[in-house]
């Protein structure tokens, strides 16, 4: 086993790095101030769902995720914008057939959360 390793924070990066980490041996902790999401009754709040690159799915093919996010994304094919003169136009987010993905935070967060503890991480609640 390698060093002890401590995160500050559950978010989706430090869930993310937790298991790349387990996965090459090391021994994680995550340390994080709020309480677990996944045992919280939430609300939608203030996050917006996340838009999902060919960057991001590759980080989480890497970690064996991304068939089940890919799941319950819907693909955006464009941006719409809304003019100050009432006028709408589109920008494609890429060449045609290209997309980026909106996925829900919360829930990309808590599954990765999950997929933490199966790799033997550590994660500590209401912590500052």
């Amino acid at each position: 086993m390698k060093k002890n390793t401590t995160i500050i924070g559950a978010g989706l990066v430090g869930s993310l790095l937790s298991i790349y980490l387990a996965k090459r041996g090391y021994k994680v902790s995550i340390y994080e101030r709020r309480d677990d999401m996944r045992k919280a009754k939430l609300s939608a709040g203030r996050s917006i769902n996340l838009a999902l690159s060919d960057r991001g799915l590759l980080a989480l093919e890497k970690i064996g995720l991304a068939d089940e996010i890919r799941k319950i994304s819907i693909p955006m094919h464009c941006r719409f914008i809304h003019n100050v003169d009432g006028t709408t136009v589109t920008q494609p987010y890429g060449k045609e057939g290209q997309f980026i993905n909106t996925v829900s935070r919360a829930t990309l967060n808590m599954r990765l959360m999950d997929l933490a503890e199966e790799n033997g991480v550590e994660i500590l609640f209401n912590h500052k």
